[in-house]
């Protein structure tokens, strides 16, 4: 299969490349018959921080103008990354926890960015702020492969940049209201207009909610699970000082409450399958039958505050400009447990209570029979009732508390400021770039596990053993970051039709650590944290060193140069060649991590669980920095006066230390953990295109296909030459846009889009069998028989899937009307997948179901 598919991508690039030259030079001929182009429709790409042709800028670009935000109704980020190729997204967890993975290197949990997110050109440190509402928003654009030398840290798969609309000179403003399926609702309003002469504002506000599209069938509540309500207020003021001198304000504020967690599992263990007769314990995850009944209400709550002012001086010869930004998040989170499985609150009152009424052992057995909440009995989940202890298989997010309950904190302060200089003169062969940068950032993460008694939870860190809900494993940690660089670039004009551009950054990124975490004991509820007898710390770190945690600190450079040659020909089609290196700073997971995942899965020859798993996991509390080395070639076309356009680029990436989000389960609840995958390979191929088949009809689409390879994990050896993690085969995507006149003053505007996304594993282990704390248990007696108990993960990749989207607009001067769907053929496919290996299953997520709506606007 590799091969097949190595043979497959060569293929296609050597087409494309043909396509770009030899195919596309014969388009050129057919240029002559075609009406003028109308450079009122030409975009303008700021990727390389000043205005150029999209057509002519020598990177990978995908933009949206106004009129494609408009007609396919992008509202969040998702909904424009699902028109681009060898792009997609992940969004589950909660609002707001996104992951994209640009050409197979995705963004990381609990690490940066892989990208670089910047708004009206202020770079965006707000880890959650990717995922805001988009309002009023003029133009998108989506740069591939690395872009550390101008955009800077993290940026080592792309930059997404977003243009907001300058506030205009005359009072105008616009107000939307729109209802939908499954409760959702929506109000935003506009008002744009001059306080004077020289000074003009903006003012967006947003609400929408939505009861989502899955219900608990514990609690019969149908707006618990994916759930959202959203409320944003921006505003924008810019002053023109003088006619040198420009003042941009930019500040925001939202408060969004939505769902939180809601996973259900699947497990991966063959071997269960076998021993038990039942299926499901090896199960392929695309034909999970999704059962949310969960007792804790799972919540997510984020405050979000966002400053910014930016200066542009136009001098003799010169522009300056200079960027202050403030970005404050507040969030937490709440949701079921994981535990319940590993028995560790079986004999609490509040489990056995539970486990009475709240069991699917068969009711001609005497049991409750409560399939409706487990499924058929050990198929894969068995609840026996009070008297059979330690005995079944709970399962995670149950109704019952013997799976007790999670609680998180992300929370987030910086401050960061850029001073850029930029020559001002684009007819000089010569133009130059050059700048620094700095970055505060304080983040404060923190993991907690514990009981649920049945008396309401406290949302907070640490709850002692006397709280409602007692704290049994915390990781609570504060991380400080201080960033400083210096970037430059330079273009010069070789001839009329070759291009130079040298671009150099370097960075400096020092990071701390310091650990939150009370020196306490569990609450003694959790048989789990005793050991030979004796309740155990809180977080495992203190039983190696009890007199305190440590504060820790490390520093990270990086150069970032990126070397890039382009080529004009005579006949509107640009080539480029590139060479790029992108950078993300190493870190710290939560103080105890390694402790942890020692004490449970790898062998330490003192009598441990792990002696009996022998994981040989290689998970330290710290993480090296992320290098990115990128090669391109690529071509961009307009024919036929611009009818058409056709652009290629064909990639060879080579990732060092590819940071990857691990998930681990076991009888201490959840821990994440970020690893390191020491050398990944990744090849691939993408074309896009924009085509005027008539002057009421356009078609756009793209082809994305990637080749990945692992070539060292020192982790996991046997991932050796698997695909990387999240970066589907193939990806495509097709729109139609027809305008078609109803009248005299009503346009009728359609779009129909089709997305379709390849097989995606979500881990490095792709059918390799590796052990799991089943094996531990298995020596214990009871229910779970001798091992070994490995898991197998070849059923575990997210199978390919179509959506299709459709609106529908009625436009005239002062209003208009819009008939909306997503999804419409209600395409039913997993949103993620995370494989926990040494648990042996993956908790999967679901996607939105079809949605459908109406939404008027009037325009004033």
């Amino acid at each position: 299969m590799k091969r097949f598919a190595h043979n497959k991508l060569a293929a296609c690039m050597a087409m494309a490349m043909a396509t770009s030259g030899m195919t596309l030079s014969n388009l050129v001929m057919a240029q002559e018959a075609s009406a003028e182009l109308d450079e009122n429709i030409e975009i303008i790409s700021i990727s390389r921080k000043r205005p150029e042709s999209l057509q002519e800028v020598p990177i990978a670009v995908t933009a949206l103008g106004e009129s494609d935000i408009q007609s396919a109704g992008v509202e969040r980020p998702s909904d424009f990354i699902s028109l681009i190729p060898n792009v997609s997204i992940v969004d589950a967890a909660n609002v707001g926890d996104t992951q994209v993975s640009i050409r197979g290197i995705v963004s990381t949990r609990d690490a940066e960015s892989t990208f670089a997110y910047v708004v009206d050109g202020v770079l965006i440190t707000n880890p959650n702020g990717f995922n805001e509402e988009l309002l009023d928003v003029a133009q998108i654009e989506v740069l591939k492969g690395p872009q550390g030398a101008l955009y800077g840290r993290n940026a080592v798969s792309g930059a997404i940049l977003v243009t907001t609309k300058r506030p205009s000179d005359e009072l105008e403003g616009n107000v939307t209201v729109g209802v939908g399926n499954v409760g959702q609702m929506r109000a935003n309003g506009v008002v744009s207009g001059a306080f004077s002469d020289n000074v003009r504002g903006r003012l967006t506000a947003s609400y929408k909610t939505t009861d989502g599209f899955y219900g608990n069938v514990f609690t019969g509540q149908d707006d618990v699970v994916d759930y959202l309500e959203d409320t944003t207020l921006k505003g924008r003021l810019m002053w023109d000082v003088n006619e040198e001198l420009t003042v941009d304000f930019r500040a925001g504020v939202s408060d969004v409450s939505g769902g939180a967690i809601n996973f259900n599992a699947v497990f991966a263990l063959p071997s269960f399958a076998n021993l038990f007769g039942q299926p499901n314990y090896f199960l392929d995850v695309n034909d999970h039958d999704f059962i949310f009944a969960f007792n804790v209400p799972g919540e997510n709550e984020q405050e979000t505050t966002e400053l910014s002012v930016k200066a542009d001086w136009d001098l003799e010869g010169v522009d300056v400009t200079a960027i202050l930004a403030y970005n404050d998040l507040d969030e937490y989170l709440l949701s079921d447990g994981t535990s319940a499985s590993f028995y560790g609150y079986e004999i609490t009152p509040q489990c056995q209570s539970d486990r009475a009424t709240l069991n699917n052992f068969p009711t001609a057995l005497g049991g409750a029979g409560r399939t409706d909440l487990y499924g058929e009995f050990f198929n894969p989940f068995g609840i026996f009732p009070p008297g059979i202890d330690f005995q079944g298989v709970y399962g995670p997010y149950t109704p019952t508390s013997c799976d007790g309950y999670q609680y998180q904190e992300r929370s987030q302060s910086d401050f960061s400021g850029e001073l850029r200089f930029t020559s001002d003169n684009t007819d000089d062969p010569l133009r130059w770039i050059a700048g620094v940068y700095f970055a505060e950032i304080e983040r404060d993460v923190v993991v907690a596990y514990g009981a649920d008694t049945g008396q309401g939870f406290l949302r907070q860190p640490y709850v002692s053993p006397t709280g409602p809900n007692p704290t049994d494993l915390l990781f609570n940690d504060t991380f400080d970051t201080s960033v400083l660089s210096a970037f430059g670039q330079i273009e010069y004009d070789l001839t009329d039709q070759w291009e130079l551009s040298i671009a150099l950054r370097y960075d400096y990124e020092d990071r701390e650590v310091s650990n939150n975490v009370p020196n306490v004991t569990a609450s003694g509820l959790n048989v789990n944290t005793y050991v030979n007898g004796v309740v155990g710390p809180i977080n495992p770190a203190f039983n190696v060193t009890p007199n305190g945690i440590p504060d820790r600190s490390r520093s990270f450079t990086q150069f970032q140069p990126k070397v890039t040659l382009s080529y004009a020909s005579e006949h509107d089609i640009n080539y480029y060649a590139s060479y790029g290196v992108g950078f993300r700073s190493g870190g710290f997971n939560s103080i105890g991590t390694e402790a942890t995942l020692n004490f449970w899965f790898n062998r330490t020859g003192a009598g441990t669980p792990g002696d009996a798993v022998n994981a040989q996991l290689i998970v330290p509390d710290e993480y090296e920095k992320e290098v990115t080395t990128n090669l391109e070639l690529g071509a961009k076309g307009k024919f036929m006066d611009n009818r058409l356009r056709i652009n290629a680029a064909v990639f060879q990436t080579e990732v060092e230390d590819n940071q990857f989000f691990e998930f681990f389960a076991g009888p201490f609840g959840l821990l994440r953990a970020v690893t390191t995958i020491d050398e990944l390979d990744i090849r691939g191929l993408e074309v896009d295109f924009s085509a005027d088949v008539t002057d009421d009809v356009k078609l756009v689409g793209g082809i994305g296909l990637l080749d990945s390879e692992i070539k060292e994990n020192r982790n996991r050896p046997l991932t050796v030459g698997n695909s990387a993690p999240q970066a589907p085969d193939e990806t495509f995507t097709l729109g139609v846009m027809w305008n078609y006149s109803l009248t005299e003053d009503v346009i009728m505007t359609s779009r129909l889009d089709w997305q379709h996304v390849g097989e995606t594993f979500f881990h490095t282990l792709q059918g390799e069998q590796t052990p799991t704390i089943w094996d531990f248990f298995g020596t214990l007696g009871g229910g779970v028989p001798p091992g070994p108990h490995p898991q197998d993960f070849s059923r575990a990749s997210r199978d390919a899937y179509n959506t299709v989207n459709l609106r529908v607009t009625f436009d005239a001067e002062d209003w208009a009307l819009s008939l909306w769907g997503r999804n419409i053929f209600d395409e039913e496919y997993l949103q993620e997948v995370i494989p926990a290996p040494e648990f042996g299953g993956s908790f999967i997520h679901p996607s939105a179901r079809d949605a459908y709506g109406i939404d008027f606007t009037y325009r004033f």
